[in-house]
């Protein structure tokens, strides 16, 4: 009896058996911790790039006059000198009004091309007056913010765990918004 409890041969293998979970449980956090923010890098490039090609092609909001507001000045009136030249808002999103859908899923492909999973209800597109330009230009140089919202992160091997501990924790989480802002000086007519 007493050489069986000196016995240490199976030792090593019932520390394994009580450490190797607690490995594999970190590792799979740190993958998942990494899925996590390269899907994060992607959503925020995403933006980057979809302001980008908002300033550099068709405007997606339509009937904006030249400084963003209706005047009688003649040509060749700056901008800055018109009442409310600065502080017009127009908002382009999926299914808005008073936004040319061509021009706004032209914007969301070019998201998608970088982060497949944007859907066009996840983008929003606004033009916000700045007073720069001048009458008889043909269109407003607004201030584009392309805002990428409503995003959600799915675990993938942690997702099955953490539905199994139920109460309050959830296998997704809400990922913040994205926006990115540029000056439209460059927009097509």
């Amino acid at each position: 009896m007493r050489s069986l409890r000196r016995d240490e041969r199976g030792s090593t293998m019932v520390e394994m058996a009580i450490v190797f979970p607690l490995i594999f449980l970190v590792l799979l956090g740190i993958l998942e911790m990494g899925n996590l923010f390269s899907q994060w890098l992607r959503a925020e490039k995403a933006t980057q790039l979809g302001v980008r090609f908002a300033v550099t092609s068709t405007m997606a909001a339509t009937g904006v006059p030249d400084c963003g507001v209706t005047t009688a000045q003649p040509i060749g009136t700056p901008c800055r000198l018109i009442a409310g030249s600065d502080s017009w808002t127009r908002t382009c999103s999926a299914g808005a009004g008073g936004c040319d859908a061509a021009a706004f899923n032209a914007i969301v492909a070019r998201m998608q091309s970088v982060y497949g999973i944007i859907a066009p209800a996840n983008v929003v597109v606004e033009y916000s007056g700045t007073g720069f330009g001048f009458v008889g230009r043909g269109m407003p140089i607004p201030s584009v913010t392309v805002r990428l919202q409503n995003m959600t992160f799915s675990f993938v091997a942690l997702g099955s765990l953490v539905r199994g501990l139920g109460g309050q924790f959830t296998d997704t989480i809400t990922v913040p918004d994205f926006r990115a802002t540029l000056t439209g000086e460059d927009l097509q007519s």
